[in-house]
């Protein structure tokens, strides 16, 4: 269950001098699978994720887009705090045994900045460690898988 993460909108304000006070760089991707996997995220790049001497006003798209995803995976490993909003186990009406399990994560940052993390993933047999079924499977289990799968979604290649 592939997410291929896309920049929707780099939105890039000014301060009443024109230079540039802040970049919002929305990062949003779904799986093409039907699975409903989805990631919905928005980083602000500011001047201290900028290489030295370098102004806002003489980056590329490209470069900004490049410093927001850095950011997203910095934050999906550990710089941002992220929670479990909620796992839900889906039953297979046949076997009565679990089919997929589904794990909503959350992130924030407290800092001022607004950026979010969304991210809803679909666990499936094939994602387990071989030694384990779903019955074996404890909520941190699951928690600590997903937010796994969040760091391989977002890492920069």
């Amino acid at each position: 269950m592939e997410i291929k993460i896309n920049v929707t909108s780099i939105n890039q304000a000014f301060g009443e001098n024109e230079q540039t006070n802040q970049i919002i760089v929305a990062l949003n991707g779904s799986s093409a699978d039907g699975s409903g996997d989805y990631l919905s995220s928005s980083v602000n790049v500011t001047a201290k994720d900028l290489p030295e001497s370098t102004s806002f006003d003489d980056m590329l798209d490209s470069e900004i887009e490049t410093l927001a995803r850095n950011k997203l995976a910095a934050y999906a490993a550990g710089a941002m705090p992220i929670r479990v909003s909620s796992i839900v186990r889906n039953y297979d009406q046949q076997t009565h045994e679990i089919s997929n399990v589904v794990v909503s994560l959350l992130g924030s940052m407290t800092d001022g900045t607004n950026d979010y993390i969304n991210y809803h993933t679909t666990i499936t047999k094939e994602d387990l460690p071989s030694d384990k079924t779903f019955a074996t499977m404890t909520a941190s289990s699951l928690k600590t898988l997903a937010k796994a799968k969040l760091v391989a979604v977002t890492k920069v290649a």
